[in-house]
């Protein structure tokens, strides 16, 4: 689960670092091995995984050496964040993990700078370092730390958790979405097909009128709107918005969409809630939208492409060339559009 920040920050020791890492990740971790990527003197991404059970600690070694090479890391700094053991901090928790990690990268070039153990990221928290028993120290307050200040100007909010994360996404009640798709059954079934260039123009227009919506979307708009991205065209064509000035009102959409949405149509408006997080560096949260992507339609193309960019730790900017063709495809869909309600004016 790739994150980043949407701009650099100079942070001034070990703790102020160890603090970021709940806004890095965007919720809290536990019982989770994070690993800071070093490119070029920076954390150029965050990396989170499970702690694996001893048995597979070899598979995750294999697992993290691809995408950390594909990503031209320097350097790496590892957080096991987990329970003490017995005997600290002489023997720290999952100690074969982290010596496993620094002989596999070190063959492959890349240095693991630190390592250190903390059992939570809050106020005073001790952290100590797997190679340095004399290297150790209290966390700062994460909540007034420069990262969570970039964080909260930017919109962004560190969940409790990843459950708390997941929440995000929660759907809305069974009733609600049966009775939405009978709508939508109704809507296919009574009305000619969709133009393309007319359901995306729908669509722009929702997200226009976002900022200004109070309250949650009526059902005729939910259905109207799941019909509308429905069409593989026009979903891929709004993954332009992610870099508009429109980005943020058009997430917002995705999100109320992968809430109300009945399935599978659930799982375009979830594709594009996962794409726009991934694109603004939020791993986290675009991993929670795909989970739902992949619920509601087993096998969704786009679900498995973004999935492997996650799991591969692709760099969120490497999405742009992908929202910079939707742009095209989107002004050339609108475009087809005029030029064929043109056509039938004159017939």
């Amino acid at each position: 689960m790739p994150t980043t920040l949407p701009k650099p920050i100079r942070l001034r020791a070990p703790g102020d670092l160890y603090a970021a890492i709940p806004h890095l990740m965007g919720f809290h971790p536990t019982e989770s091995l994070v690993v800071l990527v070093l490119r070029d003197g920076a954390v150029s991404m965050t990396m989170r995984v499970d702690l694996p059970r001893p048995r597979h600690r070899g598979l995750l070694v294999a697992q993290l050496e691809m995408p950390l090479l594909e990503q031209g890391a320097e350097g790496v700094i590892l957080a096991v964040i987990s329970a003490p053991s017995e005997h600290m901090p002489e023997e720290l928790p999952h100690e074969p993990l982290i010596t496993a990690l620094a002989n596999s990268l070190g063959g492959h070039g890349i240095d693991v700078l630190e390592a250190v153990w903390l059992h939570a990221c809050e106020k005073d928290a001790p952290w100590y370092c797997y190679f340095d028993l004399d290297c150790h120290g209290r966390l700062p307050d994460p909540q007034v730390s420069a990262v969570a200040a970039a964080c909260a100007s930017d919109g962004n909010v560190t969940f409790e958790s990843r459950a708390a994360l997941a929440a995000v996404v929660t759907l809305d009640s069974v009733e609600a979405r049966e009775r939405r798709s009978v709508l939508l059954d109704e809507l296919m079934n009574t009305e000619e097909p969709p133009e393309p260039a007319a359901e995306l123009r729908r669509v722009r227009a929702a997200i226009d009128a976002t900022e200004q919506r109070k309250g949650p979307l009526p059902d005729v708009e939910i259905v109207a709107l799941s019909r509308a991205l429905a069409h593989p065209e026009v979903r891929d064509a709004c993954l332009s918005y992610a870099v508009q000035n429109n980005a943020r009102a058009a997430e917002r959409l995705w999100l109320d969409l992968t809430r109300s949405c009945p399935s599978p149509e659930r799982a375009e408006p979830a594709c594009l809630l996962a794409f726009f997080a991934y694109h603004r560096g939020d791993g986290g949260l675009a991993s929670v939208a795909l989970d739902v992507a992949e619920e509601a339609c087993f096998g969704h193309a786009l679900a498995r492409l973004l999935r492997g960019a996650l799991s591969a730790a692709l760099p969120p900017e490497e999405l742009k060339t992908l929202a910079d063709k939707a742009v095209l495809n989107a002004r050339k869909l609108l475009s087809a559009g005029t030029q064929s309600s043109s056509g039938r004016s004159h017939s």
